[in-house]
């Protein structure tokens, strides 16, 4: 460059003619750098109005139209937010404070106090909608909002805007924490496809860098910032307190018998209620179970001895984050165990409570002996193990095989110190220093440092109460095991359906017996169809404060439903009362609860007699011996005319037309096969500890459509029922996702593949499965939309569901008209209850069937290492990555990484091919595979 120069000058030297015209020359109308040797385009230097010129226009265009537009969509004022452009969250008028703060519902904002408050209750009214308030994976230190939800079947992801307006596009597994819009009204849009000023994009990319989206300032600043920053700021400032209170909680409610979960709603409403200078001032004993008394809990706060019918209060929305963060943060000491999330509600609705001796200082104790004298106790562990000599690593060292087991189980979570422990052993063990420390890792070195045989640690899980997990667990299943129930003889008021055949149609293997079917044939295509349920209240007594009785009731409230994992079956009744309580013995009078109805079927339709229900206390004898099986055969014998394969046809054909009815009128889905494939199954094997692992097929035949469209009528007119009479039960509600333009139009072609009576494939429900809700339990008559019942109260299952044990104790009372045994507010706090079980016991299922699916693809990837697979996308790219499924193993659901060329074509329910296994963790259901 200076060469260059230099050669200029000298040129221009040897030319005077040129010099003496310089100063008539006019000046450039641009100034070009050329960069040397030509290998850089030249830059141009523009002239400072040119600069400011451009500025404008690209501050106009990219900034002040978006707003501009924005304010003429919502019918805001525009000529009044000019000032709001460079609006600063931290420093806002009066005025402005004012303007936003009308915007608000007044039934959640306090405007005096300048307080946001949540009722628990509004996230069971509207899934996740353009408005509510989130916390994100990514961004797990500030609220965020919701500004867009799906558009696209083909990338169901919703748009989130942080404070400081960056977008983030995600689906709801991102979602930790989900508080209800506190917004009057929703704003028309928020974020909205940017249209480039002169092919310059500052917009978020979505799907494309072809495809960017902007939020306008004057959004930002009037609605998706405001809120959220004034809540993260309060938890913020309120955390130290909040996290203080916790720990003084948490000595009053952990129990030392064992794990329990907890309301965190109720935690909420304690610690708002919790004055720390009160404690110093007072007997904290008595002051904290004072404050335990106004929350509605007993001295003890474990949920049987809850006094159920305080309704939860509304809260506030700081403390709630507050106490969330506060929460994972006390993770790490062992006070709380994992915090459990609804998959409906998006927001966590309860925490286990660990027990203060057997967890927090058991742990605290261990970590300091083990760190002490640069961990000599580790080294010392290490050398026996290295040398073989287990036994004496077993005696000298039993707090390690604890502290090991618990690892594996899963029962640490955020804790840092232990995994920093965990870490240091295995790096010291000479078989193992080199491997990836994991839950699996660490099974196999228990598996051969313990003689005990543990097939499967998550049953050591604190959140699943199992006797192996906690003295209190234990306990309970002695006072099952010797618990008899009190029958009692009178049978007045029963109505005996006599020699009448009910037909219990279950599996061979089936744990408890609770529902049959009977039928009347009234001729002229008219019948009256019984759907007779067990009624296991009948063992129950009135009045059975203090008594055994009251013991089992509580015990299976705890529990909340029968828990079915592949390895171990808890029941929620003792084995005694569901013997007792259980139909399907010939011969014996069986007490049931009946509920009867009209039926008149037309050609190819079914009319159903709402007029004709009713419900009624039964006696039935005669069970006819039929299984699913059974009942197939038989339909498939069109020569068999006795009169069961008469009574069976005539109920099938029933069942076809409840569902062809259900499918047109209420717009049910029904995914028939493709939705449950590979099904795990364990067998005792026979003279083995062990068990055979199988896969099976969920499969529709003639015999599951008849039980389950009748028992859905039942539990449909039981919904009926209830909601007309104003009786308040425990009902299962299911809420359609908020969508629109193509993700809309895919969730409305399930239905059109319902009404062509067409079932979706494994790869349709692929595509629309990010597009599905979760059910959810409610003491308000929602509608089912799903089953396609306005309401749904669940009462065919009493000897499994506790639900349907609180409905059945109301319907006893209102047959009996005596006062109903539970009040609404009682039935609302019995329904957060369940609601906890439900997302408890659901999760183990899954990570139990995630844990033996895996284990059967690693002893076949052990057998042939080069094995390659086909699977199923379940996601759009991100990061070169797709989430994937194995079509014939639906438990067995991974990370896929990509091959660059195919990042643009891979779109979710396509099928690849050629997919090789490179790391499996069974205990942490971790699959990853890759494209060969």
């Amino acid at each position: 460059m200076v060469r260059h120069f230099h050669r200029a000058l000298r040129a221009l030297k040897k030319s005077p003619e040129t010099l003496k015209g310089l100063d008539r020359i006019p000046g450039p109308a641009k100034f070009v750098y050329q960069r040397p040797g030509q290998l850089e385009p030249g830059v141009e230097i523009k002239q400072l109005p040119r600069i400011q010129k451009g500025l404008d226009e690209r501050f106009y265009n990219q900034y002040l139209l978006p707003s501009k537009n924005w304010c003429k969509n919502n019918a805001v004022d525009w000529a009044n937010m000019k000032d709001y452009l460079n609006m600063d969250l931290t420093s806002l008028s009066s005025k402005q404070r004012m303007d936003m703060n009308d915007s608000l519902k007044p039934e959640v904002f306090d405007r005096e106090k300048g307080t946001f408050r949540m009722l628990p209750s509004h996230l069971l009214e509207s899934p996740l909608k353009i408005g509510d308030l989130v916390l994100l994976r990514s961004d797990p230190s500030q609220l965020c909002m919701c500004v867009e939800v799906p558009t696209e079947v083909t990338n169901p992801s919703y748009a989130f805007a942080t404070i400081d307006g960056h977008i983030r596009f995600g689906e709801r597994n991102m979602i930790l924490l989900r508080i209800p819009s506190f917004h009057k009204s929703a704003a028309n849009y928020l974020i909205k496809e940017e249209v480039p000023y002169l092919d310059a994009r500052i917009g978020t990319v979505k799907d494309s860098p072809e495809k960017t989206f902007t939020l306008p300032i004057v959004a930002r600043q009037l609605y998706t910032s405001y809120v959220p920053f004034e809540i993260t700021k309060a938890a913020w400032n309120r955390m130290g307190m909040t996290t203080k209170k916790l720990e003084l909680l948490h000595r009053f409610l952990q129990r030392s018998t064992g794990p329990w979960q907890m309301s965190i709603f109720r935690l909420c409403e304690l610690v708002a209620l919790l004055d720390i200078q009160k404690c110093y001032s007072s007997s904290t004993g008595s002051y904290i179970e004072g404050v335990m008394r106004e929350a509605g809990m007993c001295g003890t706060a474990h949920p049987s001895k809850t006094s159920f019918g305080h309704p939860l209060k509304s809260i506030d929305a700081s403390d709630f984050l507050a106490t969330y963060w506060s929460l994972v943060q006390q993770q790490e000491q062992n006070l709380w165990g994992q915090i459990h999330t609804h998959r409906a509600m998006l927001t966590p609705i309860s925490v286990t409570v660990l027990p203060l001796a057997l967890h927090h200082l058991y742990f605290e104790d261990v970590l300091k002996e083990l760190k002490k004298d640069n961990y000599a106790a580790l080294v010392a562990f290490a050398k026996l193990i290295n040398t073989g000599d287990y036994n004496s690593a077993k005696l000298q060292y039993p707090q390690v095989s604890r502290l090991l087991r618990d690892y594996a189980a899963g029962n640490f979570h955020n804790n840092g110190p232990i995994i920093t422990i965990v870490s240091k052993l295995f790096r010291k063990l000479d078989k193992y220093q080199h491997k990836d420390i994991t839950r699996d890792l660490c099974h196999e070195f228990l598996q051969e440092f313990s003689c005990e045989l543990i097939p499967n640690p998550q049953l050591l899980s604190n959140e699943i109460h199992l006797p192996s997990t906690s003295e209190e667990a234990l306990l309970e299943q002695k006072v099952y095991d010797l618990a008899l129930p009190i029958q009692s003889d009178d049978t007045s008021r029963r109505h005996d359906f006599g020699n009448m055949n009910v037909y219990c149609i279950d599996s061979e293997t089936a744990h408890e017996i609770d529902d049959g079917i009977s039928i009347e044939d009234m001729g002229n295509n008219s019948y009256i169809l019984h759907i007779h349920i067990a009624d296991p209240v009948s063992l129950f007594s009135d009045s059975q404060e203090g008594s055994l009785s009251e013991e089992i009731w509580n015990i299976a409230l705890q529990r909340g439903f029968t828990s079915y994992l592949p390895d171990c079956v808890t029941p929620m009744l003792p084995k005694g009362y569901s013997k007792a309580g259980d139909l399907g013995k010939d011969g014996i009078a069986s007490k049931t609860l009946s509920f009867s109805i009209g039926i008149k079927c037309n050609e190819g339709s079914i009319e159903i007699l709402d007029e004709t229900f009713d419900v009624k206390l039964g006696l039935v004898s005669q069970f006819p011996r039929v299984t699913y099986k059974i009942v197939d055969r038989i339909l498939d014998q069109k020569q068999n005319t006795t009169q069961q394969a008469q009574e069976l046809r005539a109920l099938h054909k029933i069942a076809v037309l409840l569902r062809s009815k259900r499918v047109k009128e209420q717009n049910a889905i029904i995914f028939g096969e493709g939705f449950n494939r590979g099904l795990v199954k364990l067998t005792p094997a026979d003279n083995s500890t062990s068990a055979s692992l199988t896969f099976e097929d969920q499969e529709e035949t003639a015999s599951t459509i008849l039980v389950s469209e009748i028992m859905i009528l039942a539990n449909t007119m039981a919904g009926k029922f209830f909601r007309d009479r104003g009786i308040p039960g425990v009902f299962r509600c299911y809420k359609g996702l908020q969508l629109k333009n193509n993700a809309l139009k895919g969730y409305n072609s399930l239905r059109d593949m319902m009404h062509s009576q067409t079932f979706p494939s494994a790869q349709d429900i692929a595509k629309i499965s990010s597009l599905l809700n979760s059910s959810f339990y409610s003491a308000r008559a929602e509608e089912h939309e799903m089953i396609g019942a306005p309401a749904y109260l669940p009462v065919t299952s009493p000897l499994r569901r506790f639900a349907d044990l609180v409905n059945h104790w109301q319907l006893h009372c209102h047959l009996a008209g005596r006062p109903l045994k539970f009040s609404e507010d009682q039935v609302s706090d019995l329904a957060w209850h369940i609601q906890s079980r439900d997302v408890v016991l659901r999760k183990a299922a899954r990570d139990s069937a995630s844990f033996w699916t895996l284990v059967h693809l690693k002893s076949q990837q052990k057998l042939n290492p080069s094995r390659r697979l086909s699977v199923m996308v379940t996601s759009v790219p991100r990061l070169g990555m797709v989430r994937c499924v194995l079509p014939e193993l639906s438990s067995a659901r991974g990370t896929l990484k990509l091959k660059p060329e195919a990042l643009s074509t891979a779109a979710i329910g396509d099928v690849v091919h050629n997919c090789k296994i490179t790391r499996l963790d069974c205990l942490d259901g971790v699959m990853e595979l890759e494209m060969q």
